[in-house]
């Protein structure tokens, strides 16, 4: 499932705990996440899932819902 792909990146590149990652958590007013945490995350999945994400739509990630619907669209 990708939204369990996408929680274990988060959870690696910014040292969250499991439990603070759900679907509809903010990525920057609830896990705190910066420029360089989300650059990390979109590599990440960049390279997990042989992908390649646009600038234009990395600035539209609010949330982790958003980063999971963005990848399973591309992964269709």
């Amino acid at each position: 499932m990708v939204f369990d792909e996408v929680k274990k990146i988060i959870i690696n590149v910014m040292g969250l705990c499991e439990d603070e990652v759900l679907l509809k958590s903010h990525l920057y007013d609830e896990l705190d996440a910066d420029s360089l945490d989300i650059s990390q995350i979109v590599l990440a999945l960049d390279n997990k899932y042989n992908i390649d994400i646009e600038n234009d739509q990395i600035v539209k990630f609010k949330t982790v819902e958003d980063i999971v619907r963005y990848v399973e669209g591309l992964l269709r």
